[in-house]
């Protein structure tokens, strides 16, 4: 009977240390599923994360190029050169052009000159109009037209005796009294010192680059 009853006991204590065992394996199976669940979870949130920001890094370079070949249409960057427009400009000076056909009267326009190189001027003769200076006074078409831009220094000028800006006509500059189609008479701002087309000539439409973008 006793020997039955051990026998009996040994056999629980088997089933119950297979039980146990059964159930470790099972947990430590669990456990393992749960980590590399958890692993293959993290991984692709890493994942997932650098392409976000492969994206985003693609999406500025492209955007940035994007940007650069369509700006160039329609602007572009100098440096100004010398000293012709001061005070409003000085050496050195970076300014953004924006490029077009179309100017009024004052604007400061970015052309190439006869000697092949891009110079700053202020637009003070239009297509159509006849030019003249007197005393320092702009007419256009025989009416005083303001030049605000430069008062300060015209008063100075004649404080000293002298004229900020030589007496010429447009005639002077061409063979007709008004400018023909599609030539411009620009004006360094420093008129003492500036060379514009009172040297060089009118301004062709052809070799306009475009104004000062403000």
């Amino acid at each position: 009977m006793k020997k039955r009853n051990s026998e009996e006991n040994k056999q629980k204590k088997k089933e119950t240390l297979a039980k146990s065992n059964k159930k470790k394996r099972t947990s430590d199976s669990f456990t393992k599923r749960k980590k590399k669940s958890k692993g293959s979870i993290q991984k692709k949130k890493i994942q997932r994360r650098k392409q976000i920001l492969r994206d985003t890094i693609l999406t500025a370079v492209i955007t940035l190029l994007m940007t650069v070949v369509i700006g160039s249409f329609f602007f572009k960057v100098i440096t100004v050169q010398g000293f012709g427009m001061i005070p409003t400009l000085r050496n050195g000076d970076i300014l953004l052009v924006q490029k077009n056909n179309e100017f009024q009267r004052f604007d400061l326009a970015v052309f190439v000159n006869e000697k092949n190189k891009t110079q700053v001027r202020r637009i003070i003769g239009l297509p159509g109009e006849k030019i003249a200076y007197k005393e320092d006074i702009l007419y256009v078409n025989d009416q005083p037209i303001d030049e605000k831009f430069i008062v300060d220094e015209v008063n100075e000028s004649q404080r000293n005796g002298k004229n900020f800006t030589e007496d010429f006509t447009s005639e002077d500059l061409t063979s007709t009294k008004i400018i023909p189609d599609g030539y411009y008479l620009v004006l360094g701002d420093n008129r003492s010192y500036a060379t514009d087309s009172r040297v060089y000539g009118l301004i062709s439409l052809e070799n306009m680059i475009g104004k000062i973008y403000s």
